[in-house]
């Protein structure tokens, strides 16, 4: 399930420019939020498989009837008619874990702790064996990201406050920085605001998908992953940094991430807040 980022209780706006993507469809009415929280939903992902390579994981366009379909631990028809089609956010079949991934506030919480319950409770009525799905824990970490032609470089940080739910939350660095290096060194974010958010959220969203449907190779330096958007010739592309940490590979087990919904597209933005 896809979420958006706490909006601190502003009220809405009208569209603005993060809506001009290229490729989006001008009568487009998709909220800014569904954006950023397709962009989070789809990097952690990526980023669980990167860190589980050996897992044999789903992700939330397959529903636990598919899941237990595919792998045979469990007899589907003992899930109930209500639980066929749901979709958790994370599905580690190799471990056994299950994560929902929500944004980083309380009412999210509350959400994300219901909605994993809920599917643990499904999962664990069908297994045939003794090994019991559980929440998962100590998943974390932070992507930062620098467009191209900017200043500020916004992070993506991520944890798992309790098990079975991942929290995630946008910020940028308090200042403008030339690398991203720098500003994970300086340490110093503050919130997004919700202009930002509504500005950069469609381009955000066009690199992530972008670079994860690409698979492309991810860098870290000292566990924190860094990419840049940039946009050369009027061809977008994804530059990343540091040393190489690996590539989900096709022999790894892992699947593919999915796409969260909405509009998508390869590319990445040339501009920056």
């Amino acid at each position: 399930m896809s979420d958006g980022p706490a909006a601190g209780g502003e009220p809405p706006g009208p569209a603005v420019q993060g809506y001009d993507v290229p490729g989006r469809k001008p009568d487009s009415q998709m909220p800014w939020e569904l954006f950023m929280g397709n962009a989070s939903h789809r990097l952690i992902a990526y980023m669980y498989g990167v860190n589980h390579p050996r897992s044999r994981a789903y992700y939330n366009n397959k529903s636990i009837k598919t899941i237990i379909r595919d792998t045979g631990l469990g007899d589907v028809s003992l899930l109930l008619p209500d639980e066929r089609e749901i979709c958790p956010d994370i599905t580690d079949v190799s471990l056994r874990r299950l994560f929902e991934i929500k944004p980083w506030n309380e009412r999210a919480l509350q959400e994300g702790r219901e909605e994993a319950r809920k599917y643990l409770a499904a999962l664990n009525r069908t297994i045939l064996d003794s090994r019991r799905f559980t929440g998962g824990v100590d998943f974390h970490g932070e992507i930062l990201i620098r467009f191209a032609g900017g200043q500020y470089i916004w992070r993506l940080e991520w944890k798992t406050p309790e098990p079975g739910v991942v929290q995630y939350r946008w910020m940028r660095s308090q200042k403008p920085f030339d690398s991203e290096a720098a500003a994970y060194k300086a340490a110093q974010w503050v919130d997004l605001t919700v202009e930002e958010l509504r500005q950069y959220g469609g381009w955000v969203e066009k690199a992530v998908e972008g670079m994860v449907s690409r698979r492309e190779k991810l860098a870290t330096v000292s566990g924190t992953v860094g990419m840049v958007i940039d946009l050369i010739g009027g061809v977008a592309t994804t530059v990343l940094w540091g040393a190489i940490l690996g590539q989900m590979g096709s022999g790894s087990g892992a699947q593919q991430p999915p796409a969260q919904g909405g509009w998508r597209g390869a590319g990445l933005i040339g501009r920056a807040p």
